[in-house]
């Protein structure tokens, strides 16, 4: 199995919260060129307490996850952050993780192949359909164009 592969099982039996599986979307999609730099994780921090479901958080309490996100990944790879992720996102964020994942690949303006590798397998396993990843991925570029 490669690094991107998603259908491995997890060894752990982590469940995450609605948000710490969003947030292990978006660190996924960050990794996916082997690295996380602090930049990344600051400007995905900033997205997230934007959003509604990031509400009661603080930037402490976005560290703390993201520091147990990190471990998992460490553990389990990017597939397996990933499967636990997708086994604790509810079906109605599905769209809109993988919508957060394609911004921030997008975040500097290109699409590297290991992210573009990894945002299609997102699509697959957050079964995003194609109509659906295809309007995401334009309204995205378009937002990320300036």
């Amino acid at each position: 199995m490669g690094f991107f592969s998603f259908t491995k099982t997890p060894s752990s039996s982590d469940t995450f919260s609605q948000q710490e599986a969003f947030l292990a979307i978006a660190l996924a999609t960050s990794a996916a060129d082997g690295e996380i730099v602090e930049e990344e994780a600051k400007g995905i921090f900033a997205y997230l307490l934007q959003m509604r479901m990031f509400d009661d958080y603080d930037e402490d309490q976005m560290s703390d996850v993201f520091k147990k996100l990190v471990k998992v990944l460490e553990n389990e790879g990017v597939g397996g952050l990933v499967a636990i992720a997708k086994s604790s996102l509810p079906d109605d964020l599905r769209e809109t993780a993988f919508a957060c994942a394609v911004d921030v690949a997008l975040a500097d303006g290109v699409i590297e192949d290991g992210e573009k590798a990894l945002l299609e397998e997102l699509q697959q396993v957050l079964e995003v359909s194609d109509e659906v990843g295809s309007q995401i991925l334009q309204v995205m570029m378009i937002k990320n164009r300036g």
